[in-house]
């Protein structure tokens, strides 16, 4: 699901996790909660991506600080399991002093990395049936050229949280959901060396202006996949989108037996990646997710501005 952002529509006595980076919009749905005030907030800090998010975390602190208590916790973007695992114990007291009320996540500037382990703590914590997603577009990218987001590949592993690993007595079939990053998704084709491929480019893009930059940014790929593979097509920012193109490739949740092994690799938006949670949460054979790591950020190509901000996922 997806539509448009407005604060009167989240719950009252919740708790929210925001997070602080160095983008324009990491700030845009805390600027935006009109009369709306969570119980508590966690408040995740990037700081290693080359650029600094300390006027951005003074910004939002000051905001939150305004509504009720606020929890920090430094995430550098690697190692994940760390990142996680560091906060881990105030996460634990968090939720336990929060109980069986809802909780808001702004999705808008985590790592999809962190944004998938976080789905599975809260998830693993019985948060799933009263957890809200919000997200706010980026109104551009700086882009000079045809430049990625990101330069090389530090590994291909499959992501803290999701046990699942590719059965090498079966034939792999590697769904692609691809971004800017070409780099690392080419990698991980080359690296994983699936039978068969599927890559999944977000369309209707966040502005249709960008019809194609995707196309582009992972043209090496494109042209070095053989003639099996299939290009599919999801909202960029609807999950529901990529949710059912997932269950529509391979399979429901509750079948069992394919011939072929399954992974899962989320390079495109993080509402996609919200999608490919929203399936795998329900598989009974669920597929791998794998996760391509980034070897060093690119300080010149970063999203600027803030775009459209939506409600992703409300409980039903």
């Amino acid at each position: 699901m997806k539509e448009p952002f407005d604060s009167c529509k989240l719950p009252s006595g919740s708790l929210f996790f925001a997070c602080a980076n160095h983008e324009d919009r990491c700030a845009a749905i805390v600027d935006d909660f009109g009369g709306w005030s969570p119980d508590r907030s966690v408040l995740f800090v990037y700081g290693d991506v080359g650029r600094s998010a300390a006027a951005q975390e003074v910004s939002i602190r000051r905001v939150l600080a305004g509504k009720g208590e606020v929890s920090k916790i430094s995430m550098p973007e690697r190692p994940a399991i760390e990142s996680i695992g560091n906060g881990g114990q105030l996460l634990r007291s968090v939720l336990d002093d929060h109980g069986a009320r809802p909780v808001v996540v702004d999705a808008s500037v985590m790592t999809k990395r962190h944004l998938l382990m976080l789905l599975r703590w809260l998830d693993d914590h019985g948060y799933w049936e009263n957890l809200w997603v919000v997200y706010s577009e980026p109104e551009d990218y700086e882009i000079a050229s045809k430049m990625p987001l990101s330069f090389g590949l530090s590994s291909v592993r499959q992501l803290p949280g999701f046990p699942t690993a590719p059965n090498p007595s079966r034939p792999l079939h590697l769904v692609l959901f691809l971004g800017y990053e070409g780099e690392r998704a080419f990698g991980t084709y080359a690296i994983l060396q699936p039978q068969r491929t599927t890559v999944v480019i977000p369309d209707p893009p966040f502005r249709p202006e960008w019809q194609g930059r995707t196309e582009s940014q992972n043209e090496n790929l494109l042209l070095s996949l053989p003639d099996e593979h299939t290009v599919e097509r999801a909202d960029a920012v609807d999950p529901m989108s990529s949710r059912l193109l997932l269950e529509q490739m391979l399979g429901s949740p509750s079948s069992l037996g394919s011939h072929e092994s399954h992974a899962v690799c989320p390079l495109g938006t993080k509402p996609q990646a919200l999608g490919l949670y929203a399936y795998v949460r329900e598989c009974v054979d669920p597929p791998a997710v794998i996760y391509a790591g980034v070897l060093r950020h690119n300080p010149a190509y970063y999203s600027t501005g803030v775009g459209k901000r939506w409600l992703i996922q409300r409980p039903a």
